[in-house]
C-alpha cells in the first residue's frame, strides 16, 4: 500500500520546482551586488549606479561621504504540522521586509572603516504570518519597528571604535549574522532565550560600547553595556508609597573572535562566503544583568575546495538565571550546528543543520527537544535573489498527553530578494 504524500511535502516541492525551472532558464551570468549593507558596513563604496551587468546598487557619494539605500525582502511559504491532529497550519507570508540606509563620513581610518558610520534599518517580521494556536494574521498593524540605529566614531583608527545607539548584543555569531547571506535558512530556535525576559528587540538593545581590530586585524573584539530588563516600582511600607522602579543594574556582553586566515569585518557576518574568502575562526562570548549570565563560543569555517566551498559552523551557549531575579531563565544549554557545500557551476548549495535544547533540572526535562534540518540555496543571482527550500523534523524529548504523533514535520519554501 503506498504512502500518501503530506500536502505540505507537495506544495513544497511544486514551488521549488517550478521556481527552480523558471530562475534557470532566466538566470544571467553576472556578477552580484552586495547582499546587504548590514553584512559589510564597513566596506568603503566605491561604485554608484549600476554595477556593470549586474544587479542595482544604490549609492549616494558626496565627496569621501557616502550614503546607500539597502532593500531586503523573504517571501515565504511555511507547513507546521500540529502534533495534536496531525495536520498542517499552511501560511504564505513575509518573512522579514527591511528598509536600511548606511552612512559613511569622513576619511579612511583602516581597511574597509571609515572614521564615522551611520546604520539604520526598519523591519516587519513574519508580515502576514498566521501561526497556531490562534490562527490570527498578522496583517502589520504595529508597522515597521526599528531594528537598528546607531552611530560609530573610530576615534582610534580601527583599532578601538565608539559605538552607541540600538545595535546587536555581542553573542554567538548565527545571531549576529546578516539574515541576507544564512547558510540553512534562518536563525538558531534557541540562540535569543534570554531576549523576551531582558527586553532585548531580536537580539539587539539600546547601549554603548567599543569594537575593533588588532593583530593585523585577525583579533577582534566588541564589548558594550546596554538597558538590559526595567524592574517595576515595588510598594513600601505607608506613607512611602511606591519606591522608584527600573533601579536594576545595567547588561554586560562581549565577545572576542580571532580569525587564523582572512579577517572579517563588519557590523554583522555573513554566514557563507561560498568560498571567496579562507575563513577560520573561533569566538568567546559572555553576557549577564543581576542573576543572569550566559557564556558559550562558536567556531566557523569556509574554505574554498578548487572553485567549489565547504562550510561549517558550531555555536553553544549555556543560560542560567541562577533562580533568583531571572528564574524565568532555568539553567539551560543549546547547540546549533549547521554544514554545506557549494557547487559553483551550478549554484547550488544543499546543507543541513542540526540544534539541542537541553535542561539542567529534572522538572524542565520534558521541554527538550531536538530539530534535524536539510535544504538547498540555489543562488540565481548571489545573495541578492536566492531560493531556499527546507525540510525540519522537530523532536521532543516527551510527547503531549494528547498527541496523535510525538514527532512532527516542517517545510519551508523561502524565496530572497535583497539590494
Amino acid at each position: 500500500m503506498s504512502r500518501r504524500v503530506p500536502v505540505p511535502l507537495a506544495v513544497a516541492l511544486a514551488s521549488c520546482l517550478a521556481l527552480f525551472v523558471l530562475a534557470s532558464a532566466a538566470r544571467a551570468e553576472t556578477p552580484e551586488a552586495e547582499a546587504d549593507p548590514q553584512s559589510q558596513t564597513t566596506t568603503t563604496v566605491t561604485v554608484t549606479g549600476t554595477a556593470p551587468a549586474g544587479p542595482p546598487v544604490a549609492v549616494l557619494k558626496f565627496g569621501e561621504n557616502s550614503l546607500r539605500i539597502g532593500f531586503l525582502a523573504q517571501p515565504t511559504y511555511e507547513g507546521l504540522q500540529d502534533a495534536n491532529s496531525g495536520g498542517y497550519s499552511q501560511n504564505f507570508y513575509l518573512r522579514r521586509v527591511r528598509f536600511n540606509l548606511l552612512g559613511k563620513l569622513g576619511k579612511t581610518v583602516g581597511s574597509g572603516v571609515q572614521e564615522v558610520e551611520l546604520f539604520f534599518q526598519t523591519d516587519s517580521p513574519r508580515a502576514g504570518n498566521a501561526a497556531p494556536p490562534t490562527g490570527a494574521k498578522n496583517n502589520g498593524s504595529t508597522g515597521f519597528l526599528v531594528q537598528d540605529a546607531y552611530g560609530q566614531w573610530a576615534f582610534a583608527g580601527q583599532s578601538a571604535m565608539l559605538r552607541a545607539g540600538l545595535w546587536i548584543v555581542p553573542t554567538i555569531r548565527q545571531v549576529s549574522t546578516s539574515v541576507a547571506t544564512f547558510l540553512a535558512l534562518d536563525l538558531p530556535t534557541w540562540g535569543l532565550q534570554q531576549n523576551t525576559f531582558l527586553g532585548g528587540n531580536g537580539g539587539r538593545d539600546y547601549g554603548v560600547g567599543l569594537n575593533g581590530y588588532l593583530m593585523d586585524d585577525h583579533l577582534s573584539y566588541n564589548v558594550g553595556v546596554f538597558s538590559g530588563a526595567r524592574q517595576p516600582a515595588t510598594n513600601q511600607a505607608p506613607p512611602l508609597g511606591q519606591a522608584a522602579c527600573c533601579r536594576n543594574s545595567p547588561r554586560f556582553a562581549g565577545r572576542l573572535m580571532y580569525d587564523f586566515f582572512d579577517p572579517e569585518k563588519g557590523y554583522a557576518y555573513q554566514g557563507t562566503y561560498r568560498g571567496a574568502k579562507k575563513v577560520v575562526a573561533i569566538a568567546g562570548i559572555y553576557d549577564v544583568q543581576g542573576s543572569y549570565e550566559a557564556y558559550g563560543g562558536d567556531f566557523f569555517l569556509d574554505w574554498p575546495i578548487g572553485s567549489d566551498a565547504v562550510t561549517f559552523e558550531g555555536d553553544y551557549i549555556h543560560y542560567n538565571g541562577w533562580g533568583k531575579f531571572y528564574s524565568a531563565i532555568p539553567e539551560q544549554d543549546t547547540l546549533y550546528v549547521d554544514a554545506g557545500y557549494y557547487f559553483s557551476e551550478i549554484h547550488l548549495q544543499p546543507f543541513a543543520r542540526y540544534e539541542f535544547l537541553h535542561f539542567a533540572a529534572a522538572a524542565n526535562k520534558p521541554k527538550e527537544q531536538q530539530r534535524f534540518g536539510g535544504g538547498f540555496n540555489y543562488y540565481v543571482m548571489g545573495q541578492n535573489f536566492k531560493i531556499v527550500p527546507y525540510y525540519e523534523r522537530i523532536i521532543p524529548k516527551v510527547e503531549p498527553t494528547t498527541a496523535k504523533q510525538k514527532d512532527t514535520n516542517r517545510f519551508v519554501v523561502e524565496i530572497q530578494v535583497s539590494l
